[in-house]
């Protein structure tokens, strides 16, 4: 199962995806999630280079990868992919449900995050909107976790 949140800047979106993986856990999920960057200028930061896999990085090598007792990191040289072959590509375990933050524009189920009525107008003319998250609306979180747990149950039946 896929699902986005989505929404404008300083919306809340990583606010609501941190709460969402920590729920999902609680209830047993494995989660992967998937984060776009969405500052097309800047690049994303990378470790520092003075760490041995990021000496090979540096060095060239197109896929540099450490893995320690508890933590494997993998660090990717990878020119703008979409959101599918992102998953396809580089979503290497078995998850329950992959959490999307941003790409707007992809097709799959979406919750939009928003502060205002002209932003929840501006969102619901995406495709696959499902939930609207506003966090000053009176019981948003119990009322999205709520949707959640229906949407997951809903694609399980399938």
């Amino acid at each position: 199962m896929i699902l986005q949140i989505v929404g404008f800047k300083n919306s809340g979106k990583t606010t609501l995806m941190e709460h969402t993986v920590k729920f999902l856990k609680s209830k047993g999920y494995t989660v992967a999630t998937i984060k776009h960057h969405g500052h097309d200028v800047q690049d994303i930061e990378l470790q520092e280079n003075n760490v041995d896999h990021m000496k090979h990085f540096q060095a060239g090598a197109d896929q540099s990868i450490v893995q320690g007792s508890a933590y494997q990191q993998t660090v990717t040289r990878a020119h703008k992919q979409n959101l599918t072959q992102i998953i396809d590509e580089s979503v290497t375990i078995t998850c329950n449900i992959i959490l999307v933050e941003g790409f707007k524009n992809e097709e799959f189920d979406k919750v939009v995050v928003y502060r205002t009525q002209e932003e929840l107008e501006q969102l619901k003319q995406l495709s696959h909107v499902l939930f609207c998250y506003h966090f000053q609306e009176e019981n948003a979180q119990a009322n999205y976790e709520k949707w959640l747990i229906d949407w997951i149950e809903q694609r399980t039946d399938i």
